[in-house]
């Protein structure tokens, strides 16, 4: 009797396990469909945005010159 209670137990804890495991899957599989949503958003919507600025701000850098377009101040006489 003690060996059929004991077969039952490990069944039991076995159910527990692999219902666990399934619910750390589910947890872990939403994390990586968030961060690839996410990561599919930036490379599509947001990379060429800021590719399109920092390409613009060098434009501007170049055809200003490279002292920035400033005249230098002149030293102090003091």
């Amino acid at each position: 009797m003690s060996n059929r209670n004991s077969d039952f137990e490990n069944v039991l804890k076995w159910i527990v396990l692999v219902i666990l495991a399934i619910f750390a899957l589910k947890i872990v599989a939403t994390v990586l469909g968030i961060a690839w949503f996410l990561g599919g958003f930036l490379i599509t919507k947001i990379l060429p945005l800021v590719v399109l600025v920092w390409l613009v701000m060098k434009a501007v850098q170049y055809f200003r010159g490279s002292n920035g377009g400033t005249s230098p101040t002149p030293p102090s006489s003091f």
